[in-house]
């Protein structure tokens, strides 16, 4: 991975972003991977630039990805098919696994904290292990730059306050760095809250959030060649699931509320240069992160009778690191080579969850007090890897790696009563394995212009602990499952000119052992376990272009089209958007201290579904304005740098339903279920840098 913090520009140093236009090269990721590896980067000044809420809202303009909301700043993500929900599209925080609350990973980040996000698409086992098969989100947080030697001082410092009609919400974001004798700190506070937000057909009742959150970073460079790094966050949060994942049928047959749901995470980081020797470039971090939700859910779809529970999940705790070197081969008569190794790993606790619940009727009300609903368990993980990239001449660059895993997973056995449930735990409490993945790829320069792209990959998917040993009053264990895997086959061109660049990528996805929920017969009731059930197929293309058209003018976008099947039932695999894209416009005069902006966020209708699993949902074309203002320069210098960012969301209120948003088929259609976009939205967000 290149150092990051020496990659930054002036207006980057002091933490604001430029008006400029977008320019015509697509934007590089900081994270290792293939050179044939399709990757989607969202920039800082795009983050600002359209006002996002939520980190949802950042990813949704990417191709191959499509958001399934939950609430106003809630859901999950389905990338090339898969959702996030179901451990196939794992999350990264700087370069380092996030893992511990799948459901709910992507609300941890309001888009201030945010300097950009890396999204890797297609199996990308081979460098991240485990889940990594059909790609990851790497965010990368707002950190120091600027230049830590000379005296100390206090070098930038900012805030920001924005609005959002949809939700009546507000969020603020204040940061401060300084920096002096080879130290630099980077602090920083976020908040965020929103009511019910509006859709066409009315407010998304239970859709509100409240979430605070701050961070702050220590670095200590003894040399401009070497960095070390503490960083310290601290995440809490409060939102309702109006639908979607967790949340359907939605109201008013059921009411499920975070309350809260919080993160604590600490991490140490290394990053260091050394021109002279073999390996040129290392990179090493530690980190340690530690989850708590308590999860209420209010149920009324019987009529007559009101159940409200809470579910306590604490924990996880995860530990890990990685460790990694960049050789740069020198050039001799065979080419050039990099060579990128390394390892990583972690190491979860996760405690058995609590529950607690009331059920009333018009005559009888039922307590049951806390109590343990799940036996404790761990899952290790240690892996290593090595990416190959040689360039044999000027017409050809090859690409190469390989990964090895080791698994190993425990569960004690309290609080499991049924003994034929503890007979097989006591024969499979500690269950290890190994998983080898491997990539090979290929960039044909045919022309200048042109790049032929190719490649072929392995990726694979560990069972998670809970997966192995879930024991609850409706669900049994299997510490028999396998892991799931895929092969992957790539091919694509991409298109370079002075000011402009397109890449398009076809790919064919198939998978083995795939891991579903499936309903069994236990002790004479009907409950569910974790089984490999089959084979999967998943097929789609990918489009992403830019283009200057004048230094002003610029236009981008993007499509892609996407099949799933499970190849055993030869049905559709559900959620799935077939066709989706962007098309944006930009004008940003150079030096005239604005910029405006339109883009068209489109999708297909689907209806090639699994019907006992999802509704067909229509096309849609929803238009949206942006618009950014330097006051400094158009309103008056005393101003500095403060810029105006506002915009006009889902301009004529369009009703549309995410294809990716999850359906209860046991109730009937309605605005929660599917549950409903957002409805026309007027952002304004005012940001000073000093």
């Amino acid at each position: 991975m290149p150092n990051q913090q020496a990659a930054t520009t002036g207006a980057e140093q002091s933490g604001s972003t430029a008006l400029g236009p977008l320019g015509g090269k697509l934007p590089q990721a900081g994270i290792p991977h293939p050179a044939q590896q399709s990757i989607t980067v969202v920039e800082r000044a795009q983050i600002e630039q359209t006002s996002p809420t939520s980190l949802l809202d950042i990813l949704q303009s990417v191709p191959g990805v499509s958001i399934a909301r939950a609430g106003g700043i809630g859901g999950q993500i389905y990338l090339r098919g898969f959702s996030s929900n179901n451990w196939r599209s794992p999350m990264y925080i700087d370069g380092d696994r996030f893992r511990g609350r799948n459901t709910l990973q992507l609300n941890y980040f309001a888009p201030e904290e945010i300097e950009r996000v890396e999204v890797v698409r297609g199996p990308a086992s081979v460098v991240y292990g485990s889940e990594a098969m059909t790609g990851l989100v790497n965010v990368v947080t707002r950190r120091p730059a600027v230049d830590p030697f000379g005296p100390w001082r206090l070098a930038h410092g900012g805030f920001s306050a924005g609005y959002s009609s949809v939700d009546n919400g507000f969020s603020t974001y204040e940061w401060a760095q300084a920096a002096g004798l080879g130290f630099d700190v980077l602090g920083g506070v976020s908040y965020r809250k929103g009511g019910n937000y509006h859709t066409s057909a009315g407010p998304a009742l239970n859709s509100d959030y409240e979430s605070i959150g701050g961070n702050f970073r220590l670095g200590w460079s003894p040399n401009r060649d070497q960095r070390f790094e503490l960083t310290l966050r601290e995440y809490w949060e409060e939102d309702g699931r109006a639908g979607g994942v967790g949340g359907a049928p939605g109201w008013p047959y059921m009411k499920v509320r975070q309350q809260p749901n919080q993160v604590h995470m600490a991490k140490l980081s290394y990053a260091g240069d050394f021109t002279d020797n073999l390996v040129q470039h290392v990179e090493g971090s530690f980190y340690a992160n530690y989850f708590d939700t308590k999860v209420a859910t209010v149920n009324t779809a019987t009529p007559g009778v009101v159940t409200s529970s809470v579910s306590h999940v604490g924990g996880p705790l995860v530990i890990g690191g990685r460790a990694q070197g960049v050789i740069p081969w020198e050039p001799a008569a065979w080419g050039l080579v990099k060579t990128t190794f390394g390892i990583d790993g972690f190491q979860e606790w996760r405690p058995g969850s609590s529950s607690w619940s009331l059920r009333q009727t018009a005559t009888t009300s039922t307590f049951t007090p806390e109590a343990k609903t799940g036996p404790d368990n761990t899952q290790a993980n240690a892996g290593a890897f090595m990416l190959h990239e040689w360039t044999p001449n000027r017409l050809l660059t090859l690409s190469a790696g390989g990964r090895y895993d080791w698994f190993n997973t425990t569960t004690d056995l309290s609080p499991v009563s049924s003994a034929r449930a503890l007979a097989v735990l006591r024969q499979n409490s500690d269950v290890t394995a190994t998983a080898p993945t491997g990539s090979v790829g290929a960039t044909v320069h045919v022309t200048p212009m042109l790049d032929l792209l190719a490649s072929v990959g392995t990726s694979y998917r560990y069972p998670t602990n809970s997966e192995l040993f879930a024991f609850s009053a409706t669900s049994i264990p299997n510490p028999e499952l396998k892991p799931e895997t895929g092969l992957t086959y790539e091919g694509g061109f991409q298109l370079n000119f002075p000011a402009a660049t397109l890449k398009v990528t076809a790919f064919d996805s198939h998978y083995a052992n795939f891991l579903q929920t499936a309903f069994v017969n236990y002790n004479g009731a009907s409950v569910t376990q974790s089984q490999n059930v089959g084979h999967a197929t998943v097929n789609g293309v990918e489009a992403e272009w830019r283009w200057q058209l004048t230094p002003s003018v610029n236009l981008n976008g993007n499509a892609a089209w996407l099949q799933a099947t499970n190849t055993d039932t030869d049905k559709p695999l559900p959620f799935i958007a077939p066709w989706k894209g962007r098309f944006g416009v930009q004008y940003a005069p150079l030096d005239s201290g604005y910029s405006l902006g339109a883009a068209i966020d489109w999708a297909g209708a689907k209806s090639r579904i699994d019907t006992a699993q999802e509704y067909p949902t229509a096309g849609y074309a929803v238009p949206s304005l942006y618009a950014s203002f330097d006051l400094g320069i158009l309103v008056s210098r005393r101003l500095g740098d403060t810029k105006l960012h506002v915009s006009l969301q889902n301009i004529f209120d369009t009703r549309y339903v995410s294809a990716a948003t999850y359906v209860n088929r046991s109730y009937p259609s309605s605005m929660y279920n599917p549950l409903l976009e957002p409805g026309r939205n007027f952002t304004a967000r005012l940001t000073h840098t000093f």
